[in-house]
């Protein structure tokens, strides 16, 4: 398969009955490359901001998953499913919860804030170099240890005894379905999700997301691509101060580059050359930019 030039971050609108590997799949013939990779999975039910790197992008991508993501999600009252969502067998009944929508409000406040989440047996972590879930399948369990996740905000935009719709600002990581079954529980009940729709990924938002179907029609598909220095808006810029300058950090050497002083030690920050291209992402060391990835030359993007 022939490397297309075009670089970029495509913002993709998910379907449901995909798995988010399908998605990237789809993207690699439709801008002919195999340098395509999302920032975050999405379970296959699941619907939304799926962020999909094009190109030299792809070597955003760690820089992209770390932020925030913010989610739609329903979960219903009176169960648990061993998947912790609608598509598992039923494990556990009860009697659905009593509480007010302020005492449920309260409920969910308790969770905003760092929490210790024991991720899912069914889930793609991997456990010896096995995804859990197919070791789910074979029904083999494992020792899960939990994780610290951060949840930033939780608004109740329904609620009912029989089920509630939240929308959750979170850190990368977070399981949805799991905070689902949490908060059931914390209400004296068992709850699993029974439906999810991620809103906004970073800055990638759902208002502008392009859904999959739409850009297998297109005859451009390269005007969905956002730039790569447009991605990377919230990380510091620093700015080559001439040619010589340029070359040196595009061969990897460290720079004194103009503005660095200003910059703590250890801070990661970009170069952009003359032209406003990105030239490489690297990190304060001892007073200089020192490049750690360095990008193709002579391209505004």
């Amino acid at each position: 398969m022939k490397d297309t030039m075009t670089d970029g971050i495509v913002n993709i609108l998910k379907p449901a009955g995909m798995t988010s590997h399908d998605v990237v799949g789809k993207l690699r013939k439709i801008y002919h490359t195999r340098k395509v990779g999302h920032t975050g999975t999405l379970d296959p039910d699941a619907v939304g901001v799926l962020p999909v790197c094009v190109g030299q992008a792809t070597r955003l991508a760690e820089y992209l998953t770390e932020k925030e993501k913010t989610y739609r999600t329903v979960l219903k009252f009176g169960c648990e499913t061993n998947t912790q969502d609608h598509s598992g067998k039923v494990t556990k009944n009860t009697a659905l919860p009593t509480l007010s929508r302020e005492e449920f409000c309260g409920v969910t406040a308790q969770f905003v804030r760092e929490i210790q989440q024991v991720p899912p047996m069914y889930s793609a972590i991997k456990k010896d170099g096995q995804p859990l879930y197919k070791l789910a399948r074979q029904g083999i369990d494992v020792a899960l240890e939990a994780r610290s996740v951060t949840i930033h905000e939780i608004k109740v935009l329904m609620y009912n005894q029989e089920s509630a719709m939240l929308e959750v600002r979170c850190s990368k990581g977070t399981y949805i379905r799991t905070l689902c079954q949490d908060i059931g529980r914390a209400c004296g009940s068992s709850a699993y999700m029974a439906y999810l729709m991620r809103t906004a990924s970073g800055i990638f938002d759902i208002a502008d997301a392009v859904p999959l179907a739409k850009l297998e029609q297109t005859e451009r598909p390269e005007v969905y691509l956002r730039s790569m220095n447009d991605c990377l808006a919230d990380m510091p810029a620093l700015h080559a101060a001439n040619e010589l300058m340029e070359q040196r950090i595009s061969n990897g050497l460290s720079q004194r580059v103009p503005g660095v002083e200003t910059l703590a030690e250890g801070t990661v920050c970009r170069v952009l050359g003359l032209k406003g291209q990105l030239l490489a992402i690297g990190c304060v060391n001892s007073g200089s930019f020192q490049p750690n990835k360095v990008f193709r030359s002579g391209e505004v993007v």
